[in-house]
């Protein structure tokens, strides 16, 4: 583009000259800034003019030629800008039909074609074009065609010129489809073509199917696109610009993101973690990591995402300790080379870390649960996680408490004192009897830390270069100080308040809210941290105003009102009429039809905003902005408890469906090689394992959920899977609330509840069935028992007639089937709660003696069986 830049300063240079010769153009009386730029374009076409006027009138012929080289000069030099630029953006991308390398493959090539643009088109860098696009001219002999130079169509030759100066198409894809012997089968070799660079890639994919493989081709040619184009300087692909992108990581996060989008949580983490094992310091896929366990309530889990997420900020342990005790103006905090402050993501991967320190309620309660509790595999999940958190959070945070006299001391904690300080609270984070009270106030502390220390962080120059842009980003300069004035130490407060009722004082603590503040006092603070952006907020549009400066105010409203029952709605009114003004001025902040305040988490998932929810005022604004067809329910106050229980049903359901239907299909392609046997009943043994964990769990350990998942994947037809509804996606609240209106709008939150605890409790009453061991001694009925047993019958009598061993077998499948069939019944509330334990009683014995009578049926004399050593 400056090559470009300077050619048309010669240019036009060189034909201001020639017309500079003639009188010059009188602009009298006109404003010296207008007069220059105007004199100087009226000299460039009195030039113009005189390199198109024939005769002697006009410029002389080595003039005139002069001035066609540079002018061909500029358009080669334009054409070359305007390919690299179409390239980077990208432009349109071309993508051919593919070509089938055989005729049995004819038939498909449409459509497989058409599936691979529609793959293009989801990643949104392949534009809309009109296909068949032209392809580019190889070079500029080529594009100046039927131009012609003559002077008196000079002018009409230009123009045409012109307008084949703009590419038509940047990259463009070809195909051929081939079928091979060995697996993967289907195969497409995909070639990606650059007319900037003139040059292409080529790759060979392979897939099970069709459809696995030319997805897989999409995937890749959009990994060879995004390191090149402009969206190799976007999340999460920075660090990727000029390099090869793996195409399993760019499928692995475009996969992530879409389940992510359709709620099924769990393959979207299992997706997630996989592009973050092949690339492990990217920020962006560890907080998108995080706040899918934000939300589903394991934030816990999202501490120690966001806690790793922020060691990547280029510093070792002891210069970032360094840092944590320098002063708010200290130079070193700006000009510390080695930190990446200016890193974009990193500063709001901080913020989401203080936050979920904020949200003590939630957070401590997680810290603070017993071992071997309710759920020993979530509960086993955290404690591994409090045994890497604790040294790690006392380290960066012992800080806090200087100045400060926790319980059990006798005197404050001083800098002199840090190592005491820290070990005191590394006690209090890792013993066993830990107090909830406590931890809050630890948490707390660490929260309104963690908000002034990214207040002195954040870049302000960010804002003051563009203090009037539109923002969508999470953290902007008057919603961080809304948290860190207001938010933080309004909880701090409530947490100490918390504390003291049980006699356990943090004497010394100076913040600047007492439990509990007026409604005044919260509008005062509010009021102060917006600074003087408060008055011009009025005057501007609402295209130019911040929804999140509005959100957060609403939430430190929202938070003012913990405590306070329905009841005392002279205490509640004021605070919840200024946090719902705050909260439609976030929602019509912005006009453009992006919203972004989601209503799941605004309407349920937030917890700034539990007591909030319930007061008339928000059920007025919930029907205004969030039009329903049954509104003003009430709500229970975690709702992602209904939620996760009908998820489990769900899964479960689907599952026992897939699973009943193979069996049934199995009995049917009978009679099968024995080595199929052996696949079937090892696969179903760890089946019932996982039905077993989820069980016991109650489903509340998404690793459990997504190895049942995979484990059905693995043994069943992919269209089967569709058919059941898998992977099953996590419903909201309002569905659920949707199905109990349909009977009794009155009774609407008690029958989600009321669901809830029926399915917990045929999940209870699930586990012994199902369990290997039951009062510490094995259990024969078993279904995980039962299929080993299976196994190893099957494994011992392979040498047994095949009729016997198909009938037996025969026999096995109907039995299965029926087990599985009663898992449906056993999580469906409205059906038998003892279907489970019935059907294993109705198990046949997968002992010799069942083959022995199998023999003696189906020969009339017994058959003699020989054990294996």
């Amino acid at each position: 583009m400056a090559l470009t830049v300077f050619v048309f300063g010669i240019f036009f240079a060189a034909v201001r000259a020639v017309g500079d010769k003639e009188d010059a153009w009188e602009a009298t009386g006109w404003p010296e800034v207008i007069k220059v730029p105007v004199v100087l374009c009226m000299q460039f076409l009195e030039g113009a003019a005189q390199l198109l006027k024939s005769g002697s009138d006009g410029a002389s012929l080595t003039v005139r030629l002069g001035c066609l080289l540079l002018l061909i000069l500029l358009f080669v030099v334009l054409r070359r800008s305007l390919l690299m630029y179409y390239a980077y953006k990208p432009g349109a991308v071309d993508v051919k039909r593919l070509v089938a390398s055989s005729p049995d493959v004819e038939p498909k090539i449409e459509g497989l074609t058409a599936y691979l643009r529609k793959q293009l088109s989801e990643t949104n860098l392949y534009p809309p074009t009109a296909l068949p696009a032209e392809a580019p001219a190889d070079n500029f002999l080529d594009l100046l065609g039927d131009v012609d130079l003559e002077p008196k169509k000079l002018g009409t030759s230009l123009l045409r010129l012109f307008s084949r100066l703009r590419p038509k198409i940047a990259y463009t894809v070809r195909g051929v489809l081939r079928v091979r012997e060995q697996d993967p089968r289907f195969g497409v070799t995909i070639t990606v073509t650059s007319y900037a660079i003139r040059g292409s890639r080529t790759e060979e994919v392979w897939g099970a199917t069709w459809d696995q493989a030319v997805r897989d081709s999409g995937y890749w040619v959009m990994a060879a696109l995004v390191p090149v184009t402009r969206a190799g300087t976007r999340p999460p692909w920075q660090e990727w610009r000029g390099r090869d992108l793996p195409p399993k990581l760019f499928a692995a996060y475009q996969q992530a993101r879409e389940l992510s989008l359709d709620r099924k949580f769990d393959d979207a983490l299992d997706r997630y973690y996989e592009a973050l094992r092949i690339d492990p310091t990217n920020l962006y896929l560890r907080t998108q990591i995080a706040g899918i366990q934000e939300q589903l309530w394991l934030h816990l889990d999202a501490l120690e995402t966001y806690y790793g997420t922020i060691l990547l900020d280029g510093q070792s342990s002891a210069q970032r300790n360094a840092r944590m005790g320098m002063g708010s103006w200290d130079p070193r905090r700006i000009f510390h080379r080695r930190y990446r402050w200016w890193r974009s993501g990193l500063l709001e991967a901080r913020f989401r870390y203080a936050v979920v320190l904020g949200v003590a309620e939630r957070t401590a309660d997680q810290w603070c649960s017993a071992e071997g509790g309710q759920y020993p595999r979530r509960e086993h999940a955290w404690m591994e996680i409090r045994k890497a958190l604790a040294p790690a959070l006392a380290s960066r945070h012992w800080r806090t408490l200087i100045g400060l006299t926790p319980p059990g001391e006798t005197q404050p904690f001083s800098r002199a004192r840090g190592d005491d300080a820290e070990a005191w609270m590394r006690r209090r984070l890792e013993e066993k009897e830990r107090r909830k009270e406590i931890v809050q106030v630890i948490f707390l502390l660490a929260c309104r830390e963690e908000m002034r220390q990214l207040a002195d962080d954040y870049p302000r120059l960010i804002r003051l270069r563009h203090p009037f842009s539109r923002a969508h980003a999470p953290l902007t300069r008057t919603a961080l100080r809304l948290n860190c004035e207001a938010w933080a130490p309004l909880r701090l407060a409530w947490a100490n308040n918390e504390a003291e009722s049980h006699s356990l004082f943090f004497r010394g603590l100076k913040n600047s809210f007492t439990w509990r503040p007026s409604a005044e006092t919260l509008w005062g603070r509010v009021k102060k941290a917006r600074g003087w952006l408060r008055m011009p907020r009025k005057w501007l549009s609402p295209g130019w105003r911040l929804w999140q400066d509005s959100y957060n105010a609403a939430c430190v409203y929202a938070v003012g009102m913990k405590g306070l029952t329905e009841g005392d709605e002279e205490q509640l009114d004021p605070f919840a009429k200024l946090a719902v003004e705050e909260l439609e001025d976030a929602t019509h902040a912005d006009l453009s039809g992006f919203h972004p305040l989601t209503r799941s988490w605004l309407l349920a998932e937030d917890p700034d905003l539990e007591e909030l929810r319930h007061t008339p005022g928000f059920i007025r604004f919930e029907r205004e902005t969030y039009p329903h067809a049954t509104p003003d329910r009430d709500r229970p106050v975690r709702p992602v408890w209904p939620e996760m229980t009908a998820y489990d049903q769900n899964l479960l359901s689907g599952c026992a469906a897939v699973m009943e239907h193979t069996w049934r299909l199995r009995g049917k392609e009978l009679p099968a090689e024995p080595h199929s046997f052996v696949e079937w009943f090892s696969s179903e043994a760890e089946l019932w394992r996982c039905v077993h964990r989820i069980a016991e769990n109650e489903g509340r350990h998404w690793r459990d959920r997504e190895k049942l998942l995979q484990c059905v994947r693995e043994v069943a037809d992919i269209t089967l899977l569709t058919k059941c509804g898998l992977p099953a996606r996590l419903p909201e609240m309002d569905e659920l609330l949707d199905d109990a209106t349909w009977l009794d709008v009155e009774t609407a939150r008690s029958r989600v509840e009321a669901s809830d605890r029926e399915i917990k409790n045929r999940l209870s009453s699930l586990e012994p069935v199902v369990s290997e061991r039951l009062n510490g001694s094995a259990n024969p009925q078993s279904p995980i028992t039962l299929s080993a047993e299976w196994l190893t019958s099957v494994r011992r009598n392979s040498a047994l007639p095949d009729f016997v061993t198909q009938a037996a077998v025969q026999q096995a499948c109907k039995d299965f089937q029926g087990a599985w069939q009663a898992l449906r019944y056993q999580v469906d509330p409205d059906e038998d709660g003892t279907a489970m334990s019935a059907a294993v009683q109705r198990f046949h014995d997968p002992h010799e003696r069942w083959w022995r009578a199998i023999a003696v049926v189906r020969t009339g004399a017994p058959y003699s069986f020989r054990r294996a050593s």
